[in-house]
């Protein structure tokens, strides 16, 4: 039987607080938020979403160290033979949250 999302954060971070411990060393904050303003919009999400959350971090972290190398890795693989590097492009990406790029890491096989 599949385990609750609340027994697997009990389990594997040992409580909700600890996993959001976790993830607020991980995501990128906003510059207009307090890191206890964020904590606490982390508190409130479900047990699942934060589950979500920490393997997509984790994810980006194992295959391209940080956020900045998947958004290098996007932009050289979307300019193809052209060297030439696209500011605007780069911008744009950065705007994007870590799924969205995940994504489009996907859909360019990177």
């Amino acid at each position: 039987m599949k385990k609750s999302p609340q027994k697997r954060v009990d389990e594997e971070f040992g409580g909700k607080d600890k996993l959001v411990d976790e993830l607020l060393g991980m995501i990128k904050r906003p510059a207009d938020v307090t890191k206890d303003e964020m904590k606490k919009k982390l508190r409130s999400q479900s047990n699942r979403k934060l589950m979500t959350l920490m393997a997509r971090e984790q994810t980006v972290k194992k295959t391209y160290g940080n956020r900045d190398k998947l958004i290098d890795a996007i932009v050289k693989a979307g300019m193809g033979k052209s060297k030439n590097e696209d500011k605007v492009y780069r911008k744009r990406l950065a705007k994007l949250t870590t799924g969205q790029l995940l994504d489009l890491a996907r859909r360019h096989r990177i």
